[in-house]
């Protein structure tokens, strides 16, 4: 089980630090993130710039709180706050038939929809496994951690580009 706790972590930690990368890239992307922020609607807009300088903070914190060993179940249950807020407000524009443009990684972006739902749901229920399986302990067979981080890495990466595989497999 350790494996997969490092798999999680790997990923997760991958996940958060190109969506902060992304939207702390250029002043433009700032400010696209902080449009986006807002036009989800749920926030008045005095809220938007403190949500939106928070939340890159907070992706950023998550793979240095998940690569610490006595603060992994911190990282953890960060990531499944801010995986959750990020679904309620997904649902939230579904819901009012709002077009809002994914500002995930800082690409152009595509109008939030059910496979950004989907996607986060999907980190939720990750994060949800590395719960369940950290400090399992257990001997960490170096091969295996080598595997564990090489698939990690992949998995990241698939998610990551998940717009660009989902438009050009739609």
């Amino acid at each position: 089980m350790e494996h997969v706790d490092i798999a999680v972590r790997c990923l997760l930690g991958v996940v958060f630090l190109a969506a902060a990368a992304g939207k702390l890239r250029s002043r433009e992307r700032r400010r696209e993130f902080a449009d986006s922020v807002y036009a989800v609607g749920l926030l008045a807009r005095w809220a938007v710039t403190p949500i939106a300088v928070t939340v890159p903070a907070v992706e950023l914190a998550v793979p240095v709180l998940l690569a610490w060993p006595p603060t992994v179940l911190l990282g953890y249950l960060l990531a499944g706050l801010l995986l959750a807020v990020f679904c309620v407000a997904i649902a939230a524009v579904l819901r009012h038939r709002r077009t809002v443009v994914c500002r995930c990684f800082g690409a152009a972006g595509s109008p939030l929809g059910r496979r950004h739902l989907a996607r986060n749901g999907l980190l939720l229920a990750l994060t949800a496994v590395g719960v369940a399986v950290t400090g399992s302990g257990g001997a960490v067979a170096p091969a295996g951690v080598l595997l564990a981080v090489a698939a990690a890495g992949v998995a990241a990466l698939l998610l990551i580009r998940f717009d660009d595989l989902a438009d050009l497999f739609a």
